[in-house]
């Protein structure tokens, strides 16, 4: 197991941080920048750094 910060200063420990977001395991707590039917791009969950784009298909 991890332990990561996240951006809002809660801690997590995880094996991989990618994995409990994908499959529901935690929910992130950022800030959506654009969702479509097809499309979700948040701002990243542990790294909110200017200009970075996470797409979760």
């Amino acid at each position: 197991m991890r332990k990561i910060i996240l951006s809002n200063g809660q801690t997590v420990e995880v094996e991989c941080l990618s994995c409990a977001l994908t499959s529901g395991v935690m929910e992130p707590d950022v800030r959506v920048i654009t969702e479509t039917e097809y499309f979700h791009a948040p701002q990243d969950v542990a790294y909110p750094i200017k200009g970075l784009v996470i797409n979760y298909n």
